[in-house]
């Protein structure tokens, strides 16, 4: 038997059940597709591929090594799959099942139509604890935690050759008229499973410390998150090696460190399962209640100030431009962006998804597209958090160390001045040269008069709404996508005039 193995979002041969079911088969033709009209998504951008171009590098080694390397072509799935089914003699397909954008849901709809009018089966598998066609989240913990605790699948030993490697990905590298700039310091480990060993032993003893410290963060964080994305690892086993590790784990700081860790990786599944049960949520408010909140108000000149990281607020812009370069940002900076944006400066949130998905080299539609609306408070369940960026900003980044790296204009500034340079008399802007307005912004918005206004118009919004539809809705919305670990999850939830602020 010949089995064709899509890979898609999971560039590994370890614990990779389609390609372990294959090869017990017989012959094994594996493929990735490099499909154009995806790349013209707006949620996606050029780098995006620059990661996975190396992770393909890395994964036709694996494959190599085994005897088959990796086949990469280039055209529509459909298109592709037709044709190499045909070559090949193809008796089947299998893959890891994908909780993707409406686009690779659409895309994967065509595949299954082909294949049953080719009359050949589909074998999709499950990479994460996340359930297709889940009646309620009555049962999910229980469910991941048992899938995530099943054995994970070795590799292959060996693969039968049927066709040559890649030819060069340059060449194959998909196309995007107008796009960000590539990440000028791409992390792109040779062994991904080494990263993670040494954050275990090493890195992740101030994790749960530093994790919300922008200039600590990007040592003490994993780093993990690409890798995890387009699945060089696997997730159950990095949440089995992680639960080993506390286990044997002496020191309590350490241990602290790696229990937050290992709460975060139960946590993704979480989430995508949320896109997974209700895909319109990359579209609509997961709260319907919300509609015509902040569709009327765009203002664009507040958005392309956001995006470029010239608001006039040293770690908002700090933050924004840290990203841009790198296409990596630590939880809390991801969080005050979404909460700037959408409440500060009353943006909808789903321009300001797209701009972040194309900026993150991780980006995961089942985990972005949940968290934005979290932070942009349209789930119904979730509290307003609006968070205040001076404090942030005097809170997080005492010393300046964040700010100055990637606000190089700012950097002869001391501290007394640095996190509210607006503030500063016109002697001492010379002094220490850097005019505002001029070689700085001054704040696009007056910070306190915009936190009155976000208030206001969410309270009068609230307020305005019919309360027993309004808590009808939030209901369907617990039921569907509310944790059951928490005990709050059952409980009556607060009134819709009840806001929680961090400010």
């Amino acid at each position: 038997m010949t089995s064709l193995v899509w890979f898609k979002r999971d560039l590994r041969i370890d614990d990779h059940q389609p390609l372990w079911h294959a090869a017990r088969q017989g012959a094994v033709l594996p493929v990735y597709i490099i499909e154009p009209d995806y790349w013209q998504q707006p949620d996606v951008s050029l780098r995006h591929w620059q990661y996975i171009a190396q992770a393909l590098q890395q994964l036709n080694q694996q494959l190599t090594a085994l005897g088959q390397p990796l086949l990469v072509v280039k055209g529509a799935a459909t298109a592709v799959l037709r044709q190499l089914c045909q070559q090949y003699a193809v008796q089947r397909v299998l893959s890891h099942e994908e909780t993707g954008n409406l686009w690779t849901y659409q895309r994967d709809l065509a595949v299954s139509r082909l294949l049953k009018s080719l009359q050949i089966p589909w074998q999709q598998y499950r990479q994460f604890a996340v359930f297709r066609a889940l009646k309620n989240r009555d049962h999910w913990f229980e469910m991941a935690d048992s899938w995530l605790r099943s054995p994970a699948c070795p590799p292959p030993g060996s693969l039968p050759w049927l066709t040559s490697g890649p030819d060069n990905l340059t060449k194959l590298a998909p196309q995007r008229r107008d796009d960000l700039p590539a990440v000028s310091i791409l992390q792109q480990p040779s062994d991904p499973q080494q990263l993670f060993s040494r954050f275990i032993t090493t890195g992740s003893r101030h994790y749960r410390q530093h994790i919300s410290l922008p200039a600590k963060a990007v040592n003490s964080c994993s780093r993990l998150s690409p890798i995890i994305s387009y699945g060089q690892l696997s997730l159950r086993q990095l949440q089995q090696q992680s639960l080993l590790a506390i286990k044997q784990q002496n020191d309590g700081w350490h241990r602290q460190g790696l229990q937050a860790f290992f709460s975060r990786l139960r946590w993704h599944c979480h989430f995508m399962q949320k896109l997974e049960d209700e895909p319109a949520i990359e579209f609509f408010n997961m709260h319907p209640g919300f509609d015509g909140l902040r569709e009327t108000e765009f203002n664009p000149e507040f958005f392309n100030a956001w995006r470029t990281g010239y608001t006039g607020f040293p770690l908002i812009d700090a933050a924004m431009r840290c990203l841009l370069a790198t296409g990596w940002l630590h939880f809390r900076g991801r969080a005050m962006l979404v909460a700037f944006a959408t409440y500060h400066l009353w943006l909808h949130w789903r321009p300001v998804a797209l701009h972040l998905a194309q900026c993150f080299v991780d980006y995961e539609p089942g985990i972005h597209y949940p968290q934005i609306q979290m932070q942009a408070g349209t789930t119904g369940i979730n509290p307003n958090r609006m968070y205040n960026p001076l404090k942030q900003s005097q809170l997080k980044d005492p010393e300046g160390q964040f700010i100055r790296k990637w606000l190089p204009e700012l950097a002869r500034l001391p501290n007394s001045w640095l996190h509210s340079p607006w503030l500063m008399p016109q002697t001492l802007q010379q002094q220490f040269g850097c005019t505002i307005g001029r070689d700085y912004p001054a704040p696009i918005i007056e910070l306190e008069q915009a936190r009155q206004q976000a208030r206001a118009k969410l309270s009068n919004w609230l307020q305005s709404q019919p309360a027993c539809r309004w808590q009808q809705q939030k209901n369907k919305v617990i039921a569907r996508h509310a944790s059951r670990k928490r005990p709050v999850a059952r409980k009556a939830v607060k009134s819709k005039d009840q806001l929680s602020f961090d400010w």
